[in-house]
């Protein structure tokens, strides 16, 4: 299946959303479901894109039942996706939220073991197709099982290939795939600080940490969420910009950095300016937890977020 912007999804899941009226510590918390969705980084931007209306081929390992739920759901969602089987099981994550105080309890699961010959299905899905992608996004984080350099290995043969990668991830598959020529990366500040910085540090100061790994070629484009919504954008052609969107109230932050990358890459293949895609991207976050779930729905919303973004304060 030929598509111009490809994911990849290494660890997906099965989210499963509900709520109850209290946890309980000691006793059943009694729960209802309020909706199952295919979950996932790249499965997430894949979903989000296809909604905005460029089709966007969601890729990743699938095993077990939940592989099986996963890709039912993907199809009556009609979300173009290729699978590479597996013998482990697909994971399944569970959101509850609390009625009574408003807050969400997000359990995550480890995923499945991967053997060396699935991972090399995986790396054939992605660099041997048919029809060359313009753009990769690797989003989300891998398992215990995988080599903590497949990130990397991936990024440089799509780079050398001339395919755009945007990276979305942490821990050592993050750390591996810089320096590997990705076209563009998004990290929180507590991913950020894990490259050895102080997560805590003031906007200049974040801003010089981040102009010099872009002088250092550790990326092209490089982006840093804020924990209040707002972002920062340091480019190898010198630009460096600070947006914040306007308040706004937070229903839940499932899947707001995937919306982010998925407004950016849909915009950037669009071929908008990257400080343009940066802002949507910053829009479409802030539209996200404002929402349940962990989808991009409200586009028009996102086009009057976007109206609204403006430079931070002091940046």
């Amino acid at each position: 299946m030929h598509a111009s912007i490809v994911t990849f999804t290494m660890n997906p899941a099965v989210d499963t959303f509900g709520e109850t009226e209290k946890v309980h510590n000691d006793s059943k918390s009694r729960c209802i479901q309020s909706s199952q969705e295919p979950g996932g980084g790249g499965i997430n931007v894949a979903r989000n894109i296809t909604r905005m209306g460029t089709p966007a081929v969601a890729i990743f390992p699938a095993g077990g039942l939940n592989g099986e739920l996963l890709k039912q759901l993907l199809a009556r969602d009609n979300t173009p996706f290729e699978a590479i089987s597996i013998a482990a099981d697909t994971r399944q994550n569970l959101a509850i939220t609390e009625r009574s105080s408003g807050k969400m309890f997000h359990f995550v699961f480890p995923g499945p073991a991967l053997t060396e010959n699935e991972l090399k299905q995986c790396r054939k899905a992605l660099l041997e197709r048919p029809t060359q992608p313009d753009f990769l996004v690797l989003s989300g984080s891998i398992g215990e099982s995988v080599p903590s350099n497949f990130f990397g290995d991936l990024t440089k043969a799509a780079a050398e290939k001339g395919i755009k990668v945007a990276l979305d991830s942490s821990g050592a598959a993050l750390t591996s795939a810089l320096y590997s020529g990705a076209y563009v990366a998004k990290l929180n500040r507590k991913e950020f600080s894990s490259l050895g910085y102080y997560e805590f540090d003031d906007i200049p100061t974040l801003f010089a940490q981040m102009r010099a790994l872009v002088a250092k070629h550790a990326v092209q484009n490089l982006i840093v969420t804020l924990s209040k919504g707002g972002a920062l954008l340091v480019t190898d052609k010198g630009e460096e910009h600070a947006y914040m969107p306007p308040k706004h109230e937070i229903v839940s932050h499932v899947g707001a950095g995937d919306s982010f990358m998925s407004a950016l890459v849909y915009r950037l293949h669009a071929g908008e300016p990257m400080l343009n895609a940066f802002r949507y991207g910053v829009a479409a976050a802030s539209v996200t937890v404002q929402t349940k779930g962990n989808q991009l729905y409200d586009l028009q919303r996102l086009e009057e977020v976007y109206q609204k973004t403006q430079p931070l304060a002091g940046s």
